[in-house]
């Protein structure tokens, strides 16, 4: 009996350890799988939010060990909006951001899964190289292919350095000299040159020593500047004439069907600039606006795709110079988040003390309702709102212009989820527009006498969002009762006018 009780104390004892064992197998695996031993290449990050400028922070453990102190290492970009950092350390953890900290201007924490992987914003894949530009797209100001030496390499020293050095490099070939590689040449206004006479497909500039340096970029090819602030490469000017500005007017996506402006703006020592705009798909290039003085061109993409936009100068000397943008454009007719597509007119003279129409196309919104609501905000030359803005589903507002000036007009565009967006256009109320005012709507030159229109209370013969615009403010004690037709403004026959006829006036006009 007694052994019979030892050997099942003993059993018992074996068990209780196979157990223990167990978690503790457990525990590790589970341990190795939340851990990772850190990697070390080059990471990629789709600037979907599209900041001017982006850096990769990246460290192990509890932050003792980092590539540099917060935000990190400015990233180099790729092309479009791919950007990417190289490391030859082995990092856990990374966060992409603009510079800043705090929501909208970083990623969260992540977990760093190996040279090669890019991250979009929510998870990570595998980069793919992109496929080979045409002989239009070579052109762009983006990073192009690596080119042979015998060409000079410029940085734009804004950071400050006190002497600038280039260090070259292509893999399994050796490098234009060892670290910090060869003294770059001062050539004024902050200007340093370096003449290339290898054959490179790697660079950094730097002060002199790992804390000041930028990050592991590919060499462009000869001609182009880097700003070692701003992080970005640009061609370098050789010709009289300087671009100043090249850029279109919509801030973040482009979609189908929305009117883009096209503006630049240069000059020259060899006399007046003439522009020239295009814009390439494939294998296609339609001329906007051929040579002339007017340094703004008009475009609507009527298709998705990827398109170059090229701006020609040429000065009276026969000099000349061109630029490049690359614009990716959209569908939006899935999207949730407003647009505003077109706006008519969009900018110009107008005439004064005569109504006139805005007439606005709006896109995306497919959430909830699908309803998409819009107002009008309208600031006189001195910055005073002179309406009485509101949301409605009215894609057009009517109002008249009483003083000369400049004056804006906010359109704002807001889906049944609350997100809004808006953009703001400048006119120029005159007597006599040099240019035809578009889409208004006159009042007679002859007196047609008292209108009998219900609602009318603006006596201009019809019935608009301006009458609706004249009882909010008269209920808002903005104006009083010699500014309106009381009794045409009681469009509810109830003996009173209140903000519910106005209410019924935008109503009729939205055929409700």
């Amino acid at each position: 009996m007694a052994f019979k009780k030892h050997f099942k104390s003993v059993v018992c004892l074996l068990m209780t350890m196979l157990m223990l064992f167990s978690v503790v197998i457990g525990v590790s695996a589970a341990e190795e799988e939340l851990v990772s031993t850190g990697a070390s290449g080059t990471v990629y990050y789709e600037n979907n939010t599209n900041w001017s400028s982006v850096y990769c922070y990246m460290w192990n453990g509890s932050g003792d060990q980092k590539n540099a102190e917060w935000p990190g290492q400015p990233m180099n970009k790729v092309s479009g909006n791919v950007w990417s950092y190289t490391t030859t350390t082995d990092y856990q953890n990374v966060i992409f951001n603009n510079g800043s900290g705090g929501t909208g201007n970083q990623t969260a924490d992540l977990t760093f899964p190996g040279s090669g992987q890019i991250y979009n914003g929510s998870s990570w894949s595998k980069y793919t190289e992109p496929e080979s530009s045409s002989s239009t797209e070579d052109s762009s100001s983006d990073t192009p292919t690596p080119t042979p030496g015998g060409d000079y390499i410029y940085c734009e020293n804004a950071a400050g350095w006190g002497s600038v050095y280039c260090y070259m490099w292509k893999d399994g070939a050796g490098d234009n000299q060892a670290w910090p590689g060869k003294a770059m040449e001062n050539i004024g206004d902050n200007i340093w040159r370096y003449e290339v006479t290898g054959n490179f497909n790697m660079i950094i500039f730097n002060g002199g020593s790992d804390s000041q340096k930028t990050s592991d970029m590919q060499y462009p090819g000869g001609n182009y500047i880097y700003n070692n602030q701003k992080n970005e490469w640009k061609p370098f000017d050789t010709s009289p004439i300087t671009v100043k500005n090249f850029a279109i007017d919509v801030e973040g996506t482009v979609y189908k069907n929305m009117d883009i402006t096209v503006s630049a703006n240069a000059s020259s020592t060899g006399g007046a600039v003439a522009y020239k705009f295009s814009v390439t798909n494939g294998s296609s290039t339609t001329t906007l606006k051929n040579f002339s003085t007017a340094n703004t061109a008009k475009w609507t993409p009527t298709a998705t795709g990827t398109y170059t936009i090229t701006a020609d100068f040429k000065d009276a000397a026969g000099n000349t110079n061109q630029r490049t943008l690359k614009v990716t454009v959209a569908d939006d007719s899935g999207i949730a988040e407003p647009i505003i597509k077109k706006v008519t007119p969009a900018a110009g003279e107008v005439k004064n003390n005569t109504n006139m129409n805005i007439a606005v196309t709006g896109g995306g919104g497919k959430v909830g309702t699908n309803l998409l609501f819009y107002k009008y905000t309208i600031k006189d030359a001195n910055g005073k709102v002179i309406n009485v803005p509101y949301y409605s589903k009215l894609g057009s507002y009517t109002f008249k212009p009483t003083a000369l000036g400049n004056f804006t007009v906010t359109v704002s565009v807001q889906n049944s989820h609350n997100s809004i967006i808006e953009r703001t256009f400048t006119y120029n109320s005159v007597v006599n527009p040099t240019t035809p005012t578009e889409s208004t709507s006159e009042k007679p030159t002859t007196n047609p006498g008292p209108s009998n229109i219900l609602g009318d209370v603006d006596g201009d013969g019809i019935l608009s969002v301006m009458d609706a615009t004249r009882i909010q403010r008269y209920n808002a004690q903005l104006i009083t009762s010699a500014d309106l037709n009381l009794k045409l403004g009681d469009f509810d026959n109830d003996g009173l006018v209140t903000v519910i006829d106005a209410t019924k006036i935008q109503q009729k006009l939205a055929g409700m």
